[in-house]
């Protein structure tokens, strides 16, 4: 004990003793917390954790400290039995008031280095980087590729991140509708999509493994079931046999027949994410079913033919809206590159009439008894109506028979999700496919091909 100036003795050893305690519990928190973090699954990981671990060693060192002076206030300076007396006032402690005013800004300003000196780092450009373009929309997420082989000049799009550990990845992330947030947990990575706005984030996937991308913004009532997988292949070649080999061959020799094209070809936009359709394994819940549409369409809006009524759900969707569901969710798909025609209460996004008029026969084909809804005829009469300055080329597809149901299984087909949840799945996987379009990821109508609810 030392004497201080109002004759009282300051307890030294206990204080030691305190400050020892609190310099190990905080080294304890900082050590121990991130046995509970998911794998480090990307090279910006370790860093990022390391930053987190600094952090949780000052913060639990503070608490510690906070709460063990509460703790001794409490028990030395209780009031005794029958002690009414007010407490001493106590003020103007110059020398506490400097400590805990500069060991903060201490902390702080080192903490503010090093958290820019980590986010400088990982956002360093690499070497041999991949462009992968994500688009969020409610409720999807698409990915865009170039190929890596440069056998085709089409981009490759899938609803599902491909890559290889070491091979770093820029990614250029646009929202379409609203505003959404790419996180993956397992790689630290997180990043805001803002409407209107190309935001950039890098990565560098190191262990490989199945790693699931959520929407960490709030972006409607789908927003729990907007997920989407990265698959990290073992090495390179494995990415290229199972990934960019089938969907540069899917480019090279697409499906002559209509209907077994827009089964592929339907792939390349989002309508799994809202749209249940057991054919392909989709389990979407915010658009109307397109189980059986080529039956309802003919009788859903009184004088629009099969054909017609999906081509104009597709192009036009808050014309109609199915009863039941709310308009202005699901984008309209305009011909051309730049909004055609009126976009209130949608967002807009491209689709091709090529794309539109095999989606269409694909379509027609969903019945419940397997007789076609329309002919690849009738669907291409309908796409033309609607656009007709729009061409369709879809070389020998375009002279389809009447007979449209696929005789075999198309390349690329969609699988449904492994990851499950009981409030949905996130939309059906589809294996890489491709398109010449710039921006395709919508959700085509259906079943319930509402013009403007029935699809996101």
């Amino acid at each position: 004990m030392t004497p201080n100036r109002s004759g009282n003795t300051t307890p030294v050893l206990p204080i030691l003793i305190g400050g020892v305690l609190i310099v190990v519990g905080g080294l304890l928190i900082s050590q121990l917390a991130p046995l509970a973090f998911p794998t480090q699954a990307s090279a910006e990981a370790e860093s990022i954790d390391t930053l987190f671990t600094v952090m949780l060693g000052i913060g639990g060192a503070i608490f510690l400290l906070v709460q063990g002076i509460l703790l001794y206030s409490v028990i030395r300076f209780r009031a005794r039995p029958d002690d009414l007396e007010d407490g001493p006032s106590i003020h103007g402690n110059t020398t506490l008031e400097l400590v805990w005013t500069a060991v903060p800004a201490v902390i702080v300003f080192f903490l503010a280095i090093y958290s820019y000196s980590v986010w400088v780092d990982i956002r360093q450009p690499r070497d041999n980087e991949v462009n992968v373009r994500a688009i969020g929309q409610r409720f999807a997420w698409t990915f865009e590729y170039d190929d890596p082989t440069d056998r085709v000049d089409e981009v490759i799009r899938s609803n599902i991140l491909h890559t290889y550990p070491g091979q770093p990845l820029v990614m250029q992330l646009e929202a379409v509708d609203v505003n959404h947030a790419f996180w993956v947990p397992e790689m630290r990575i997180k990043q805001d999509l803002l409407v209107g706005r190309v935001t950039e984030m890098r990565v560098t996937p190191q262990e490989p493994g199945t790693y699931r991308v959520v929407c960490a913004e709030l972006c409607g009532s789908g927003h729990g079931q907007m997920w989407a997988q990265i698959i990290v292949h073992e090495n390179e070649e494995q990415y290229l046999t199972s990934f960019i080999d089938p969907a540069v061959e899917l480019v090279l020799n697409p499906p002559a027949d209509p209907v077994a094209r827009g089964r592929s070809t339907i792939n390349n936009y989002a309508c799994a994410s809202c749209h249940v359709l057991d054919d392909l394994g989709w389990v979407g819940n915010q658009g109307p079913s397109l189980n059986g549409i080529g039956d309802t369409a003919a009788r859903r809006r009184s004088g629009f033919t099969a054909a017609e009524y999906i081509v104009n759900s597709i192009r036009h969707p808050n014309e109609y809206i199915v009863p039941g569901f709310s308009a202005g969710i699901m984008p309209q798909f305009g011909p051309t590159v730049d909004p055609v025609g009126p976009v209130e209460g949608a967002s807009y996004q491209y689709m091709s009439n090529t794309d539109l008029y095999a989606i269409t026969a694909y379509l027609c084909t969903i019945t419940g008894d397997g007789e076609p809804g329309c002919t690849p005829d009738e669907a291409q009469t309908a796409v033309l109506e609607d656009y007709p300055d729009a061409p369709i080329d879809l070389g020998t597809a375009a002279e389809a028979t009447e007979e449209v149901i696929p005789e075999g299984t198309p390349e690329f087909e969609v699988t449904p999700n492994p990851e499950t949840t009981e409030e949905g799945a996130p939309p059906a996987e589809f294996t890489p496919v491709t398109d010449t379009t710039p921006e395709a990821e919508s959700t085509p109508e259906g079943e319930a091909t509402p013009e403007g609810t029935a699809a996101p």
